[in-house]
């Protein structure tokens, strides 16, 4: 193993109550604040289009997309950390001389921006939002894609996440999987080749994996 990608949103930050911000602030914008739902990390996952799409079902409008993100760009970091141990991590997987990379389906500035914010993105080689390569997971492509920019192949990574979509793009791609139970993983169906209960034991499992 000589790569590993990270998922944003549930797996390096608890971005949570800055997303409930931000759609509070656009139910509230387009006139419909009832629909707010009581716990937003159970729509987390996919994008703000699909995070829309699931508190507004029928209602939902294209243009609601844009309204989200000149919220979120406005103010991205409010309450928003990194989860307790992740830091700590990604210095010394980076010290270790593994490439690390980010896929999400964040937007590529927005995450960018959150990441520069939070002291993250000096660890970070490459980072693939869900508008860098016009796919997003599940699609294997934005993995993909990214190992091709530094150099790899995805049977040298594996990818951290904390949905279905994770699983599967990873795994469509042909990386490994693993799964981060500290995130929004509640929904998650599809089986990770490891679990992790916390964000040490990603350098336990990549030593035991790369035979470091």
């Amino acid at each position: 193993m000589k790569a590993i990608a990270f998922d944003l949103d549930g797996t390096l930050i608890d971005s949570a109550e800055d997303i409930g911000l931000c759609l509070r602030k656009t139910l509230e914008e387009i006139g419909i604040p009832d629909k707010m739902p009581r716990d937003v990390r159970e729509l987390i996952g996919g994008g703000v289009k699909a995070l829309l799409q699931r508190v507004l079902g029928a209602e939902f409008r294209e243009e609601h997309v844009k309204v989200f993100r000149k919220h979120y760009l406005a103010n991205p970091v409010v309450y928003t950390r990194p989860f307790e141990g992740i830091p700590e991590a990604l210095k010394v997987l980076k010290d270790r001389g593994f490439t690390l990379l980010v896929v999400t389906n964040k937007m590529e500035d927005l995450s960018r921006e959150i990441l520069k914010i939070l002291g993250l993105l000096k660890y970070f080689d490459f980072i693939v939002g869900g508008d860098t390569y016009g796919e997003k997971k599940p699609s294997p492509l934005p993995l993909v894609n990214a190992l091709k920019e530094v150099g790899l192949a995805p049977d040298q990574s594996l990818m951290v996440g904390d949905t279905d979509s994770d699983i599967i793009s990873a795994r469509s791609a042909g990386a490994m999987t693993a799964l981060a139970v500290w995130g929004y993983c509640g929904s998650v169906t599809q089986k990770p080749d490891f679990i992790l209960k916390k964000p040490e034991e990603i350098i336990s499992l990549t030593g035991r994996v790369s035979g470091a």
